[in-house]
């Protein structure tokens, strides 16, 4: 017996309650996470704020997706402190409208202060009001065993593992209200419930104060509207309108009140440089929707950027045969049964777009899974049903195919949903404490040092390191300057008794905004780009105020897994410092 079978035969004997199945999955899930909640990279930049030690004192609690303002003052300030690196343009900008995400973070830190599980039950509630708006959705849209199998699919999905991070909880209330909204429309529509158009709205726009997935749940508003909705072409666009209203007075609401990304920030931002957004659509839309198909892991794009194509063309691969699959299944199937998925299946593409300006993870699959999982679902229903007892070459590929995509979501999935918050935990937060713990760091006097990163491991060491120090009240030197995180070979070659000169070999540092010539000052540091690479400078030229061999400067480098005393160069010679693992 197949797992499609196992699962449709459990949703089956609970005759009208197979979303209770869900829900009980959905919340065995959270509590399994319980074990593993902590605080992570843009965790502590929230609590930071909330706790009152951040330099930025000009962010308010519904105001925490605000990592920087753009004000050059501003940046300047986080800069000097240490809290933002040097390499950080001085319009750099990451500001999204999110209050009722950012009111309901504040409001779990008056309740659980800096433990981390109180936060995280909360999200496993909201994920839960998630599973239950889409299982009212389904009833209404796809009744029958292709409907509940969904539900089950998006319940037990791998790609929901990302959601064990605080700081992208937004996604999921953003989805909460707005599948409810969603659910309420179109049940208003086919079912003729008054109330319903109206409690969509009402949904929209508050799920709108959450997040930018809002806007990708109104694209399946959109999609049912043109494709499958009752009614004559003007009553769907009459029905279609007060939405469309609604998301053109956010977005125009969203540009007034200044909100948005710059390009160094990692983000393309539509509505301020909508060629640029266009011209990557293509390749990131591709391999979004492949990860899709292949179950997620879409976190690789942050990860690796060097193997940009090598994802679009792996995610083009699965998106065809996906695809393909789709096409095979879809041909024979009843008319009636087709019109409730249809729109799914399109919304499911639409709902996407939004996502795919962000530097893309699984946390962007999650809105689009809604009607994904209705294509998997359908897809592994009808070869169940009917397919797999087809002869000839052609069906037995398609079965294989199959094969192959019952095991990812339905094997494969659940495994990756309990593996990854250990995962992230251990990525994101455990690797940051213990290189903290085990920096070789005295205390004595450290208010009055300068210490010096010469190249730290990662992302999360390079930028969230002063935000957990200042958060766990550990002692704080008064400059602490991270001079690069590539993942390639430093070479440090002095200069004068203050300077040192970086080359770095096999990689640049993430910096689209530096350019050749440009000098960019902080506290107590000059840096001067010399060369640049593809993304950014790679060579740099650092001119301390002090000589290396003051007691007040305090050298790092990152040597056989942790931060170690680096003793400066003589002038005339060279420090290598082995490439780092991207």
């Amino acid at each position: 017996m197949s797992a499609v079978t196992v699962v449709d035969t459990a949703a089956v004997r609970l005759g009208s309650r197979p979303l209770l199945l869900a829900l009980a999955l959905a919340a065995v899930f959270g509590l399994l996470e319980l074990p593993f909640a902590s605080f992570m990279a843009d965790d502590l930049i929230q609590l930071s704020v909330l706790e009152g030690v951040s330099p930025d004192r000009w962010t308010g609690p519904l105001e925490l997706y605000t990592i920087s303002d753009g004000e050059p003052v501003h940046v300047q300030a986080m800069k000097d402190a240490g809290a933002f690196p040097w390499f950080f343009d001085p319009g750099f900008e990451m500001a999204f409208f999110r209050p009722l995400s950012s009111g309901l973070l504040a409001l779990d830190h008056t309740l659980f202060g800096l433990q981390p599980l109180g936060y995280r039950v909360h999200g496993t509630l909201w994920f839960l009001l998630l599973m239950l708006g889409l299982g009212l959705l389904l009833r209404t849209a796809v009744p029958g065993p292709v409907g509940r199998l969904a539900l089950i699919l998006f319940a037990i999905s791998g790609i929901h593992g990302i959601l064990c991070w605080t700081a992208t909880r937004h996604i999921v209330i953003a989805g909460a209200l707005g599948v409810l909204a969603l659910a309420a429309h179109v049940h208003g529509r086919q079912g003729g419930w008054r109330p319903g158009r109206a409690l969509a709205v009402v949904g929209l726009a508050l799920a709108l104060t959450a997040g930018e997935a809002a806007v990708a749940v109104m694209a399946y508003l959109f999609a049912y509207e043109a494709i499958s909705a009752p009614g004559s072409r003007r009553e769907r666009l009459l029905a279609a309108l007060p939405t469309a209203v609604l998301l053109l007075a956010y977005l125009g609401l969203y540009a007034a009140l200044g909100y948005g990304s710059s390009t160094a920030s990692g983000y393309l931002d539509p509505l301020r440089d909508p060629l640029g957004f266009l011209v990557e659509l293509p390749p990131r839309l591709t391999f979004l929707l492949g990860a899709m198909v292949t179950g997620g892991n879409a976190d690789i794009w942050v990860l690796r950027p060097d193997l940009h194509w090598a994802m679009v063309i792996f995610g083009a691969c699965s998106l065809a045969v996906g695809g393909g699959l789709l096409w095979a299944s879809w041909k024979g199937s009843p008319p009636d049964q087709r019109h409730g998925a249809r729109w799914l299946f399109l919304g499911a593409a639409a709902s996407a777009l939004p996502f795919t300006g962000s530097p893309m993870g699984s946390r962007c699959l999650v809105v689009p899974l809604m009607g994904g999982s209705v294509a998997i679902a359908w897809v592994l229903h009808r070869w169940w049903t009917v397919g797999r007892r087809r002869s000839g070459v052609a069906p037995r590929a398609n079965s294989g195919a199959c094969w192959v995509l019952a095991v990812i979501h339905l094997a494969v999935a659940p495994l990756q949903r309990l593996a990854a918050p250990p995962l992230f935990q251990a990525m994101m937060s455990t690797s940051l404490a213990t290189a903290m713990d085990e920096a070789e760091l005295g205390t004595m006097g450290l208010q009055d040092q300068t210490v010096v990163v010469l190249n730290a491991p990662s992302l999360v060491v390079g930028f969230h390191a002063w935000f957990y120090r200042a958060l766990e009240g550990l002692p704080l030197p008064r400059d602490w300057r991270t001079l690069s995180w590539a993942p390639g070979t430093h070479r440090f070659h002095r200069t004068a008794a203050d300077t040192l000169e970086l080359e770095l070999e096999g990689a640049g540092m993430s910096a689209p905004n530096l350019n050749v010539g440009d000098i960019i000052e902080i506290r107590g540091l000059r840096a001067a780009v010399l060369e640049r690479g593809r993304i950014g400078p790679s060579r740099v030229e650092f001119q301390f105020d002090l000589a290396l061999e003051d007691p007040a400067i305090h050298l790092l480098a990152w040597r056989e897994g942790r931060l170690q005393r680096q003793a400066a160069p003589p002038i005339g010679e060279t420090i290598t410092l082995d490439r780092l693992a991207p």
